[in-house]
């Protein structure tokens, strides 16, 4: 079904590993947003 070949896993893996950076992205803000307003809250 799908054949993975060195081509396509040359021209894939880019991609993948930007989509991985973006959701790590998102995932640390959404912490650091969360800690920001747990010390807000405290004031």
């Amino acid at each position: 079904m799908f054949g993975i070949d060195p081509y396509v896993f040359e021209t894939l893996w880019p991609s993948l590993l930007g989509i991985a950076a973006m959701a790590g992205a998102m995932i640390w803000g959404c912490f650091k947003v969360r800690t920001l307003i747990k010390i807000d809250a405290k004031d």
